[in-house]
C-alpha cells in the first residue's frame, strides 16, 4: 500500500497476464495450424471446383501447409499454403504458349539446336487458384479467430 493506494491486485493480474501469454503462443500455434490445413482443404477443393486436372500432372497433390513460424520484425505468427510441384506457377499465373518448331517437316516434337524453343502461338491465362481459395476463406479465418481470442480472455 502506497499513498492510499492498493495495487496488489494489480500484481496478480499482471502474473496472471504473464501466464496467458505463454499458454497464448501455445494455443496461437496450434490454432494456426488447424487454420493452415482448413485452408489447404479448401484450396485443393477449389482445384476441383475449377476442373484443373488434364495434363497437370501431380499438382494437387502437391498442394501443402507450411510451417508456423514466427515473422523476425513483427513479432507475429504466420503459416503458408503452397505447392511445391515444379508447374505450379504456370498454372497459377499463366503462361505463354509455343509450338517447337520441329525437325524438318510439320510440327514434330525435337527442338533444333540454335534455334530457340519454338514460336509463339497464344497465351494460356492463370487460374490464381491460392488466391481465389484465400478470398473465399478470409470471412471465416476472421470468425474463428475471434472465437479463438474470446476462449483465451474467458481463460484471464
Amino acid at each position: 500500500m502506497r499513498d492510499g493506494f492498493d495495487i496488489s491486485e494489480l500484481y496478480g493480474f499482471s502474473e496472471k497476464l504473464i501466464l496467458a501469454s505463454k499458454e497464448a503462443s501455445k494455443t496461437q500455434r496450434k490454432f494456426l495450424q488447424k487454420q493452415g490445413n482448413k485452408l489447404k482443404r479448401k484450396t485443393k477443393a477449389k482445384v476441383r471446383a475449377l476442373g484443373i486436372k488434364q495434363h497437370t500432372g501431380n499438382y494437387n497433390k502437391r498442394i501443402k501447409r507450411g510451417k508456423v513460424w514466427t515473422e523476425a520484425n513483427a513479432n507475429a505468427m504466420s503459416v503458408r499454403v503452397y505447392s511445391n510441384a515444379p508447374h505450379a506457377h504456370l498454372i497459377e499465373e499463366g503462361h505463354e504458349q509455343t509450338v517447337n518448331p520441329g525437325k524438318g517437316e510439320g510440327n514434330g516434337r525435337g527442338v533444333i539446336p540454335g534455334k530457340g524453343i519454338g514460336r509463339k502461338v497464344g497465351e494460356v491465362k492463370g487460374f490464381g487458384v491460392f488466391e481465389k481459395a484465400q478470398e473465399e476463406f478470409e470471412p471465416e479465418f476472421a470468425s474463428a479467430c475471434e472465437d479463438v481470442i474470446d476462449e483465451l480472455i474467458d481463460k484471464i
